[in-house]
């Protein structure tokens, strides 16, 4: 478990700077290391590093994306590791799991839907281990990710290629990333630098000729009480690092529950104003169940 090495990090760098932690707590900085508090390991890094408490395999631990992740002493003092590198990361004072059991979500009645085709795939409902990139296409499929994004008739995924008789929609880049420039981690009282190197993944991007929509994807047997913004953050920093053309950027969370034959999709829209991890806006939050 990933607590346990961060209890060990804690111990280690209290071992090697008496205090560090505390005088952290106590100041206005919200990130660390910073100027005031170097890394004690090497005042050259901005940024922590796996080499410097000795760890090994440090993507089994440095990304932080549960809650229960991280031991009493972070949770109780509002602090997170964020991963910034390759083995790198960086402690932030604030908010990076956000609380789903404060959102109310409106349940959407499925005669409402409309499924992109007059068939759902048989790879998609064969009783088979499926992964979240299965469950967010039966989504697109059934016409869930569709209701949900084009609600306030914004014409979303509207943009169409015709193939034939047949449609589809048109696809972003999505899966497994690796930064080669800076991207910056901003909020509204200053921002740190991930590095190059780092490495994340984007579960689906779709996108028509004037936004681009990114999604993260969980699943399992019992509703998620709690995600972490980074996964959302990560990936809309990179697009906008990238993409050259002015276009907006939506970013949902699915929170697919499976019971039986009941499947349970909840879609929740959040937006990071002026990019700012810290400085969100709740758009929407609905329900969907197929049976």
């Amino acid at each position: 478990m990933s607590q346990k090495d961060w209890k060990e990090v804690q111990k280690i760098i209290e071992k090697k700077s008496s205090g560090f932690l505390e005088n952290f707590l106590i100041s206005d900085d919200i990130f660390l290391p910073n100027i005031s508090l170097p890394n004690p390991f090497n005042t050259k890094h901005s940024n922590f590093s796996a080499s410097d408490f000795e760890k090994s395999k440090p993507g089994q631990w440095i990304p932080v994306y549960y809650e229960k992740d991280i031991p009493d002493f972070f949770r109780d003092h509002n602090i997170v590791p964020v991963r910034a590198g390759s083995a790198e990361f960086f402690f932030y004072k604030g908010t990076v799991f956000f609380d789903l059991n404060s959102i109310l979500f409106k349940t959407i009645d499925s005669t409402k839907t409309q499924p992109i085709e007059s068939y759902i795939p048989s790879t998609l409902k064969a009783k088979f281990q499926r992964n979240e990139n299965a469950y967010l296409n039966k989504a697109v499929a059934l016409g869930y990710i569709n209701h949900f994004v084009d609600e306030r008739e914004l014409s979303i995924l509207k943009k169409e290629i015709q193939t034939g008789k047949r449609k589809r929609l048109l696809y972003g880049q999505f899966g497994k990333i690796k930064i080669s420039t800076p991207l910056q981690f901003k909020t509204t009282h200053g921002s740190k630098p991930i590095n190059p190197g780092f490495q994340f993944e984007i579960d689906l991007v779709l996108e028509n000729k004037d936004e681009i929509i990114i999604f993260e994807a969980k699943t399992g047997d019992t509703p998620f009480i709690n995600f972490s913004l980074l996964q959302l953050y990560y990936p809309l920093i990179y697009l906008r690092s990238v993409i050259e053309e002015s276009k907006s950027i939506r970013t949902i969370f699915i929170d697919i529950t499976t019971v039986g034959e009941r499947e349970t999709y909840r879609l929740l829209e959040i937006h990071f104003k002026n990019d700012m991890f810290d400085d969100i806006e709740i758009i929407a939050a609905h329900t969907y169940e197929f049976k």
